[in-house]
Formats: C-alpha cells, structure tokens, sequence
C-alpha cells in the first residue's frame, strides 16, 4: 500500500470512522511497510496542511504553549508528552510554512514507539485546532489533507 493510501486510511478510520484501535493498526502496518521515518514525517505534513488552511484563511496564529496545555488539561493529550507534542507541532508548523522538517533526530534519540505516538497526536491535535478556528468539523479539515494527499 501506498505510503498516501495508509495515512488516508488512518484519518478516515480515525477521524469519520471513529475507530482509533484500527486507525493505529493501519499506522502500525504503513510502519512495517515505509518505515517509522516516513510515516512520521508523512504525518506531520498533513498537520501542516490543516494549519495552512487555518492560517491562510483565517490570518489566526496560535499560541502553542497555551494550546498544548489546553489540549493536556482537557486529557486529550498526556501531561508526560506535552514537550514532545510542542516538538511535532513545532516541525509540523514549520513545514506549513515552507521548511520541511523530520522526525528523524527524535526517533533516533527516543525510539519510534514514542515518537510515532507524538507525531499522530500531533496530527490529530493540528486537524482540532483548524477545526475549531474554522468552524468546521474534522471531517472537513480531514478530506482537505485527504485530497492534497492525491
């Protein structure tokens, strides 16, 4: 399967499906087939599709410590990975805006499992937040990253 296939699979399982165990078994496989590098930094691209969209239609800039928190205190996020969650973010907001980034160096340094986490909270963290100041629902931010993915 093809790497855009898998990450298609996983949002529509996750995000309209409302089947995160599946959603994960599809990254798991997608990990098996392409590697952890690039499923991550395939991920982070989508976030970085969803925060263009807020960005460009909307002029709004977040405040990404305030969001990671909000996101921790709201348990959406565990309070042990907020450091890493603003890491991903961070690449997945630099890629938005035109550097292209890796999760390479973190995966190295602290083990595909976790980071591969991260980056997926990331993802999904970057698709609630375009929703949210766009006042559409995920499904919506979800098949924008569904089509650019095409």
């Amino acid at each position: 399967m093809e790497l855009a296939e898998a990450l298609r699979e996983a949002f529509e399982t996750h995000v309209m499906d409302d089947e995160p165990t599946q959603a994960s078994v599809v990254l798991r496989n997608a990990i098996k087939e392409h590697g952890a590098v690039e499923v991550a930094d395939g991920l982070l691209g989508a976030g970085a599709i969803a925060l263009r969209r807020m960005v460009v239609e909307t002029g709004e800039e977040l405040d990404l410590d305030e969001e990671v928190q909000a996101l921790t205190l709201n348990g959406l996020v565990p309070a042990d990975q907020a450091a890493l969650l603003t890491h991903m973010l961070t690449l997945a907001a630099a890629t938005a805006g035109g550097l292209r980034s890796t999760a390479r160096p973190y995966i190295e340094q602290l083990g595909e499992e976790i980071v591969m986490f991260a980056v997926w909270l990331a993802a999904l963290a970057t698709i609630r937040l375009a929703s949210v100041a766009l006042e559409v629902t995920m499904s919506d931010i979800v098949e924008d990253i569904l089509h650019s993915l095409e």
